[in-house]
């Protein structure tokens, strides 16, 4: 659903809620993509697992290139692997990358909005498999998707719908119906992704930049 049919949606149900405030779009659009969060963050959805991958390059000089920019969806503290030419760098913190202090040959960690690898490859053009915990990409325009699958769609606008109730005086016994009920929808999305035999990385994009 984009965010314009999420935002038409929300408005039909705020005028069938009886809410008397008047609210602007920019209201409902942070409304939707805070429940849109809120969704996500609900349970550890395979959905929300990613798999991209990355080639590497030479600087000028001719030296390995250490670091790279994460994907834009990344999600802070997402990192779960990392491959580079087939082979596991162990993930380590900042400090202990920085400090060169670890036990194992092959490291990587994360710094910023860029992931740094050690030893830095000295050959272009390997690929770098990164699997990862992605984020919500917040909607702006009209015709803006989510990452959330379509079944979500229903929860997502309860939760929207619930922060508005929550706003009116006289309604926030309606807006806590609304989020038991989302929450009770998001449960079973859990469930049925649990018994489905699907990969869980999802999205794989191939490119020398992320897509």
């Amino acid at each position: 659903m984009q965010l314009q049919e999420f935002r038409q949606d929300l408005n039909a149900r705020i005028a069938a809620a009886k809410v008397s405030g008047f609210w602007k779009d920019t209201d409902k659009d942070r409304w939707i993509n805070k429940a849109i969060v809120r969704a996500c963050n609900f349970a550890r959805y395979k959905f929300l697992s990613k798999h991209s991958t990355q080639l590497t390059e030479l600087l000028p000089d001719g030296k390995g290139r250490e670091s790279y920019f994460l994907p834009f969806d990344f999600k802070p503290g997402g990192m779960i692997l990392l491959k580079v030419d087939g082979q596991k760098h162990n993930k380590v913190s900042e400090e202990d990358y920085q400090s060169g202090d670890y036990p194992w040959e092959r490291v990587c960690a994360v710094i910023g909005d860029e992931y740094f690898i050690d030893p830095a490859p000295v050959t272009a053009g390997l690929v770098i498999d990164i699997f990862y915990k992605r984020r919500p990409v917040r909607l702006v325009e009209d015709t803006d998707e989510p990452i959330t699958p379509e079944e979500m769609d229903e929860p997502v606008l309860k939760l929207a719908l619930a922060t508005c109730l929550a706003k009116e005086p006289g309604k926030k016994g309606d807006a806590e119906k609304e989020v038991i009920e989302a929450h009770a929808l998001l449960q079973q999305i859990k469930e049925r992704e649990d018994e489905e035999p699907n990969s869980v990385f999802k999205g794989q994009a191939a490119s020398t930049r992320w897509q």
